[in-house]
């Protein structure tokens, strides 16, 4: 019996690996997307969902870490503003990233070497993102995660 749900448990990984698969992503988000949650996965934490207002938050603060690159936006506010109803959310984090490459499995590698970043990745109270990624004129990406649940 044990043996049996080991091998439904394996095999319900593999599905949620393959669900997420870099093979299909269109994007470097796409990508991150999938390796941050083949890393939940791995740890046991379940993995997040992509969330529009999320994503749409994630798109404006990648655009202002090209301007300020710090957890705080340009004109000195707290991130959570970024949010049309950041009231909603009991919990709120951001993972920012600037890479001279558009390696998604190193941008989340390097996540996962600052304690703080692999803090926030593996939080289990987190249950759905958005990720983006502009190209600054100097040819670096500046990469905003926002995860949040409600």
């Amino acid at each position: 019996m044990k043996s049996w749900r080991r091998m439904v448990s394996l095999l319900a990984f593999a599905l949620l690996v393959f669900a997420v698969s870099p093979a299909s992503a269109a994007n470097l988000d796409s990508e991150i997307l999938h390796y941050v949650n083949a890393v939940r996965i791995s740890a046991g934490v379940a993995p997040m969902t992509l969330d529009n207002e999320l994503t749409a938050a994630s798109v404006v603060r990648a655009e202002e870490s090209m301007v300020r690159f710090a957890h705080q936006r340009p004109d000195g506010r707290e991130v959570k503003s970024v949010l049309e109803n950041s009231a909603s959310y009991s919990w709120f984090g951001e993972n920012l990233a600037v890479s001279k490459s558009d390696d998604a499995e190193a941008i989340v590698r390097a996540w996962m070497n600052s304690p703080t970043h692999r803090a926030n990745l593996l939080n289990r109270h987190y249950t759905k993102m958005g990720v983006s990624c502009k190209k600054a004129a100097d040819g670096r990406y500046y990469v905003a995660q926002e995860m949040a649940c409600n």
